[in-house]
């Protein structure tokens, strides 16, 4: 690994000495050092690598913030699967597990060959209007049809592998991945699913049928979901970052994408132990 792309998040107190810090370290071990826009901004420094540079060049992507600025990395990366060290600057960190404090432990670990990576499924999906693409794209999360604003509950029909599923009258639906699984999806009442499976994960938002609830489906299969927006206002967002507008009919499919995210993650990871530290289990709540 001779080029280290570092994306970081352009807020916090922390981010500019750790990336001062990082940079020395790997310009020691003979690395060139790639910088996107915000973390060149960061440092003060007018150059700094575009998002093709960092794709077709980067052999892996040092991220410092959250599980957000590490799903842009992912985003950048698009059907590269260059592998990604999350050192956690945010709150919840999922995503980014390496504390801060030993990020030049890590980084000196995986320039050594001593390292795990896990293979995270993506999810492709095609935005058809009729029967017209408007847009394609990968997700590590999720993709999340809601309401736009305090609109009525909105109808959208489900089909698996071209069977009918289901008939939602809800607030919204959330197709999500294992790793999304911790995300906007648990908050809507779906299930954990550890992040080694691939499945998907089909979780509507507030349903007005109570018998209405989550289902995880194989990640061989491909979901259709056509949403009547004619009279509501309704949005399609993507990993929580891309979003878009629906009006009238549209069409959404989905099934597993072709390539996957490598996340490097800890040596003695325990994703139980996660859990507990991210959701609180076993603190009492008196």
């Amino acid at each position: 690994m001779k080029n280290i792309a570092i994306i970081a998040k352009p807020h916090g107190d922390r981010v500019k000495p750790l990336i001062y810090e990082l940079m020395g370290f790997l310009t020691s071990r003979g690395c060139t050092v790639l910088k996107d826009k915000r973390t060149a901004a960061v440092i003060a420094e007018p150059k700094f690598n575009s998002d093709e540079e960092i794709q077709q060049k980067a052999d892996l992507v040092v991220v410092l913030g959250g599980d957000g600025t590490l799903i842009s990395a992912v985003r950048i990366l698009g059907d590269k699967e260059t592998p990604i060290l999350g050192i956690n600057l945010g709150r919840l960190g999922f995503l980014t597990e390496t504390v801060a404090d030993d990020a030049v432990s890590a980084l000196k670990d995986v320039l050594d060959g001593d390292y795990m990576v896990e293979h995270r499924m993506k999810l492709h999906s095609h935005l058809l209007q009729e029967n017209e693409k408007v847009l394609e794209i990968d997700v590590l999360n999720d993709i999340v049809i809601n309401k736009s604003d305090a609109a009525r509950i909105f109808e959208t029909t489900v089909y698996i592998d071209g069977m009918l599923v289901n008939e939602y009258r809800a607030d919204g639906l959330i197709i999500a991945t294992p790793t999304g699984s911790t995300a906007y999806s648990l908050a809507a009442g779906g299930p954990i699913v550890h992040p080694s499976l691939e499945t998907m994960i089909l979780t509507p938002i507030c349903p007005q049928g109570l018998s209405n609830r989550p289902i995880v489906i194989s990640d061989e299969s491909e979901v259709t979901i056509k949403v009547n927006a004619a009279k509501e206002a309704v949005s399609i967002t993507y990993d929580g970052q891309i979003f878009r507008k629906l009006d009238k009919w549209k069409t959404i499919t989905v099934k597993k994408a072709s390539t996957v995210t490598n996340l490097i993650v800890p040596k003695n990871k325990n994703y139980y132990s996660l859990l507990r530290e991210k959701l609180g289990w076993g603190i009492s709540q008196c």
